[in-house]
């Protein structure tokens, strides 16, 4: 039976503000859809029941309130609403994840202006043109007369004609206008084959860039083909690599080869294996390491930690086994760490990278290395300390080098783990080492010889907000007895509440037609906080309705006694501070308002002995 929302799809609303359409894509939208897409989900009470789809675990952990919009996995803390699942679960970006949303209720979303209709129009087009190009490469690769040398290459290299339809691998024909033959007469389309590097200029006209290579695309999170990666399979002029150049729908510096097909097992995994090359994600997808991806032809970005923070906390670097890969090794542990990320490190044998070594070893030994991964820091460090043998100059560069690792790092207890590692490795007292490290946190120093810390990444984690249990529980009360809202504006207790996000929250829970608890969660940056509450909104309502009001008056008692007895330890700790400096008449006034505030906590205490 289909749901209320989903009878509702055809109706188009007239489009108002952002907010508003944000407002009404919730309202419409049936989060049990959505989730049960993923999540085979079992009816228990008022929720539904499932494992969660963002963890591994083998009792279900994972609810789903399809009445309050909300999901909330009591085993890893994930929460949030319809967007938030659309957001997680297939990695995308919140306009993203509303536009598919409002597409498929039928909301319409307030218009773009001129500027931004006419981008958007150039960006369809760019990725129509690029879908164009890879079903013509994926066509001339399975083309038994075209495609032979392309399929024969990549079956040579031990790889299975099921992956290179599950990637969509592709083949550009030796001809110089195979491509450009097809937009050539179609002038918006040929000057977007330009921009998107397809096609080049000549003196004799625009050609093919792509000819005679394997064509590895290059899938958005949306899984739309957002640029191509190719490998030359002769000895034309030319790099062996080509990759597509930087347009208004391809970032180099955010976009991951293979992500968008590693994107649900790294979430089930909690990892990802960052290598370098397509054949290095190809060949570890087919040795079993479904988590593989890979930059572009670019090193580790800060946009590229970014996106891997919205699927995992762990990656794994694995690089070649060389002095490059180990300098590759470096970069990225630096930019990981910078972006609140765990880098882990897998050595590889020299003269190895990850495709030879599954070619060649196979992917039992793969594996081991895998599992044996540890924190690049302390890898790093190790093979540091090792080159540099006893030379104390050698080791004091060695230091220097691992120092910006440390100092790009923004999670304090991490940056204090390593540390100590540090400093036992090298023989060196904590303290010191401490010292050295702020000194190159303020500027350049003694030690600070190499390259200064990356950029921090863009959206970093918010801090974890300090909240009182009573003013939790008040704005939990009134998300699910929204009939409170008058005993409680009444009560004036919110003038107590801490300043912070959930006095803004209750504020908004006062107003006469307040905004449902799911989009109020939504708006909460601190993920603990919004988890906590989620998950309280959520439980089994043990409450009966009617003994919420006598709830919602203990809860506000216990809040105003938290008061007042704050401020009074603040005044006796003034009182003594006065009377240590012998000002008579301020030790006076202090004690007068103490006293004040005992009758006030007394009057306070003899209206609330019905409660705790």
């Amino acid at each position: 039976m289909p749901s209320p929302a989903s009878c509702m799809q055809g109706l188009a609303l007239s489009p108002g503000s952002r907010d508003e359409a944000v407002e009404n894509v919730r309202s419409r939208a049936d989060i049990l859809e959505w989730v049960g897409r993923y999540v085979k989900l079992k009816k228990t009470g008022r929720s539904y029941v499932g494992l969660c789809p963002f963890h591994a675990e083998k009792t279900p952990s994972f609810n789903v309130r399809p009445d309050k919009g909300l999901f909330r996995c009591f085993g890893c803390g994930a929460s949030g609403d319809v967007f938030s699942f659309l957001m997680k679960m297939e990695g995308k970006t919140f306009p993203e994840a509303l536009s598919e949303l409002a597409t498929r209720y039928g909301v319409e979303l307030p218009r773009r202006r001129p500027v931004d209709a006419q981008a958007q129009q150039q960006r369809s087009r760019m990725l129509g043109l690029n879908e164009s190009a890879a079903s013509l490469y994926e066509r001339n690769l399975w083309d038994q007369q075209k495609g032979g040398a392309g399929l024969a290459y990549w079956r040579a290299r031990g790889l299975s004609d099921e992956l290179a339809r599950e990637f969509r691998v592709g083949y550009a024909l030796p001809d110089w206008h195979h491509l450009s033959g097809k937009v050539i007469d179609q002038a918006p389309k040929l000057e977007d084959a330009l921009s998107l590097g397809l096609l080049a200029r000549g003196k004799r006209g625009p050609f093919d860039v792509f000819r005679h290579r394997l064509v590895f695309p290059i899938l958005g999170l949306d899984n739309k083909v957002r640029g191509f990666g190719a490998r030359a399979l002769g000895d034309e002029d030319g790099p062996k690599y080509l990759n597509s150049r930087q347009s208004p729908i391809y970032d180099k510096s955010e976009v991951l080869y293979g992500l968008a097909q590693a994107r649900a097992q790294a979430q089930r995994a909690g990892q990802l294996l960052l290598v370098e090359g397509y054949f290095d994600v190809l060949s570890l997808v087919a040795a079993g390491f479904p988590t593989s991806v890979a930059t572009c032809g670019t090193a580790l970005t800060d946009g590229h930690a970014a996106v891997l923070r919205r699927f995992t906390s762990k990656v794994i670097t694995i690089f070649d086994g060389d002095a490059a890969g180990r300098k590759a090794s470096l970069r990225a542990a630096r930019v990981l760490l910078a972006g609140d990320l765990a880098p882990y490190m897998v050595s590889l044998p020299a003269g190895q990278d990850p495709d030879s070594l599954v070619r060649e070893q196979g992917a039992a030994a793969m594996a081991k290395l895998i599992e044996g991964a540890r924190p690049s820091v302390e890898v790093l460090a190790e093979m540091a300390l090792a080159n540099a043998g006893e030379d104390v100059e050698a080791r004091h560069a060695a230091l220097a080098e691992l120092l910006p690792l440390l100092s790009a790092c923004r999670d304090r207890l991490r940056q204090a783990g390593y540390l100590r590692f540090l400093s036992e490795r090298f023989g060196l007292d904590e303290n010191e080492l401490r010292r050295a490290l702020g000194k190159q946190q303020q500027g350049p120093g003694p030690v600070a010889r190499s390259e200064p810390a990356p950029t921090p990444s863009r959206a970093q984690p918010t801090a974890p907000t300090v909240v009182h249990h009573e003013e939790e529980t008040l704005a939990v009360l009134l998300m699910r007895f929204p009939a409170l809202a008058a005993r409680f504006a009444e009560s004036q207790v919110l003038s107590v509440f801490s300043a912070g996000p959930l006095g803004g929250l209750v504020a908004k829970l006062l107003q006469p037609a307040p905004p449902a608890a799911a989009a109020l969660l939504a708006e909460l940056d601190d993920e603990q906080l919004r988890g906590r509450l989620t998950g309280r909104v959520m439980d089994e309502e043990i409450l009966a309705e009617a003994e919420s009001a006598a709830e919602l008056d203990q809860w506000a008692f216990r809040l105003r006694r938290r008061r007042i007895k704050e401020e009074l330890r603040k005044l006796t700790e003034r009182i003594g501070q006065s009377e240590r400096s012998g000002e008579a008449d301020q030790t006076q006034q202090l004690l007068e308002s103490k006293m004040r505030l005992d009758k006030e906590l007394l009057a306070l205490s003899v209206v609330g002995r019905t409660g705790p």
